[in-house]
């Protein structure tokens, strides 16, 4: 796919005007995966030979990915090995290995992470788009559109004064749906998943379906299918149930009978093994609420899960709310990353840096002041709280590359001057992805070193 980029000599008739970056070089340096590869329906492990010779797929010395690699704590160089040590196996273990991808709504639609998903199931395996809340916040993932009725509803930790709930028992997600009756005798609600032509291929199916839920007095009968009728446990602390499929499905359907029906946090769409990457935006956030959920029950969903790391990627939120108070995002950062450690002591953490963003000013857009300042702290305390740190700002292009991705042909970033398109978005996702393959040689050469001693 190619690309024509734009750089005006002026935006507006004034003396003096702002020069933007010229990204070609990164632009060219990113193969958008369009996904046209054949897929083994049958076969849920996709890792294979291609994955022993990843040394020779890319030349550290001269790549971008190298440019703009992830940067580890001093003395910790070996930092993210346990995981690829993991991820090596993942093809053979009985359930994926799970990353999460919080954001802001910079992620919302599977952005970006559709792209890392697919880089990752392709390279260790796997299948499935992951988490589905029953009632998004905005668009469900570009794989899988909702049959759900009105009358579940959405609570997040961002409404709770508007919700009047007291409990911070919002799961992984930071919202679960909830089905408001209209009478004692509303008891059975139906909610129905269903691929659609979005999305790369290999998100597009599954073979184990997990449903999460809590707050429930008796039992629930449930439908799968409109075929296999069984009861879910009742419990008050979160609990979930667990279908498989012999071959990959493209549909499910659950039909649900209580008095009252469960609160539920989501639906998972994994395979058997492999890889399962979660999308998981929360509009507005600056990334400081995790230290506001229920510990307890982060920790039995990492648990049950099986969470091996977390991308945190936060930042548009935080420039324009802690533009002159980088001290008070600091600690507030700190918190977050300590809380997620002592949910889960092993959690590899990446912290993805603030993007380029723009304002308007006379002489055109500009990078919004203080975004260096919030990018610096994001580094440091990422690096100080012993997590993997990817500058998004650096990779983009730096100080006022913003405007190229905009003006670019076919756009790479809304007119907003801070969302990256969907096409924007792959790219963004595909960097990201050299960033890591280049980690991940790194750890099989050495590997296969040891190996020949």
């Amino acid at each position: 796919m190619g690309y024509t980029l734009y750089f005006p000599n002026r935006w507006w008739h004034t003396e003096e005007t702002i020069p933007y970056k010229n990204v070609n070089e990164i632009i060219a340096s990113v193969s958008i995966d369009e996904d046209a590869d054949t897929l083994n329906m049958a076969n849920d492990s996709l890792a294979t030979d291609s994955t022993k010779k990843v040394a020779s797929k890319i030349a550290l010395s001269d790549s971008l990915a190298f440019r703009h690699s992830f940067e580890l704590p001093d003395g910790q160089d070996t930092l993210m090995y346990p995981f690829f040590r993991r991820m090596q196996t993942a093809g053979k273990l009985s359930k994926p290995i799970r990353i999460l991808h919080y954001s802001d709504s910079q992620i919302e639609s599977d952005r970006i992470t559709a792209t890392i998903r697919n880089y990752m199931q392709k390279k260790f395996g796997g299948r499935g788009c992951g988490f589905i809340p029953v009632v998004p916040a905005s668009d469900l993932s570009r794989s899988f559109q909702g049959d759900v009725p009105d009358k579940w509803q959405r609570f997040s930790m961002h409404d709770r004064k508007k919700d009047s709930l007291s409990s911070n028992r919002y799961g992984i997600a930071g919202a679960f749906s909830r089905y408001v009756a209209t009478d004692a005798a509303d008891t059975v609600s139906h909610i129905g998943l269903t691929e659609v032509a979005f999305g790369y291929r290999l998100a597009r199916s599954f073979t184990h379906v997990r449903f999460y839920y809590e707050n429930t007095n008796r039992p629930v009968s449930v439908v799968v299918n409109y075929a296999d009728t069984q009861m879910l446990k009742a419990g008050k602390d979160v609990s979930s149930a667990l279908w498989r499929f012999a071959m990959p499905q493209r549909s499910f359907f659950l039909d649900l009978a209580s008095n009252p029906l469960p609160d539920v946090y989501g639906i998972t769409l994994d395979g058997a093994s492999g890889v399962a990457v979660d999308n998981l935006p929360l509009r507005g956030s600056t990334g400081i609420e995790f230290t506001q959920m229920d510990s307890n029950q982060l920790q039995k969903m990492f648990a049950m899960m099986d969470v091996g790391a977390v991308i945190y990627q936060f930042g548009a939120n935080v420039v324009t709310m802690y533009g002159g108070k980088s001290d008070t995002y600091a600690r507030l950062m700190a918190q977050q990353l300590k809380t997620l450690k002592a949910i889960s002591p092993h959690l590899l953490i990446v912290v993805v840096g603030v993007g380029d963003m723009s304002q308007n000013s006379p002489n055109g857009y500009v990078t919004y002041p203080g975004l260096n300042e919030i990018r610096e702290v994001q580094r440091k305390t990422a690096l100080e709280c012993g997590c993997v740190f990817w500058d998004l700002y650096d990779a983009m292009g730096g100080e006022n590359s913003m405007p190229a991705w905009v003006l670019a042909d076919p756009p790479l970033a809304n007119k907003d001057f801070i969302h990256f398109t969907i096409t924007g978005a792959k790219v963004i996702g595909e960097l990201f992805c050299q960033a890591w393959e280049a980690e991940y040689t790194n750890f099989f050469v050495l590997s296969q070193k040891q190996e020949a001693r």
